[in-house]
């Protein structure tokens, strides 16, 4: 309730031992769980921008894959990231030139209805 409330008023107040402090409050939520330990309130779940479901990977030679990156990153920290610079590079400016066009972006009434309309369809949290 905490979090909720000084997202939404942009406020947070912090009370202890008879002194209550308040200041503003903008921050990004960024989270796991699992889903076997219950779900989030709909209240939380309209403040995460992004969710993203992650599975158990099946495929074989794509599990020894990561299994091989992950070791390679933890021999050698430095030589994984410098092996991967520009492809992270890449996918930073991807990312920065996109946020820029995003205002650009016009979507006709017709399509947002139709967005929505497959989010609820496939049961998708948040508005």
């Amino acid at each position: 309730d905490i979090l909720l409330d000084s997202a939404a008023s942009g406020w947070n107040t912090v009370e202890r031992e008879g002194i209550s402090i308040k200041h503003p409050a903008r921050f990004v939520l960024v989270g796991s769980g699992n889903p076997e330990e219950g779900e989030l309130r709909p209240q939380l779940l309209d403040r995460f921008g992004m969710h993203a479901e992650i599975r158990t990977v099946r495929d074989p030679e794509l599990r020894v894959q990561v299994v091989e990156q992950r070791s390679n990153f933890d021999q050698d920290p430095e030589a994984c990231l410098s092996e991967n610079a520009e492809q992270q590079q890449e996918l930073r400016d991807n990312i920065v030139a996109a946020q820029e066009l995003v205002s650009s972006v016009k979507l006709d009434y017709s399509l947002r209805v139709k967005i929505s309309q497959v989010c609820g369809e496939l049961d998708v949290d948040g508005l």
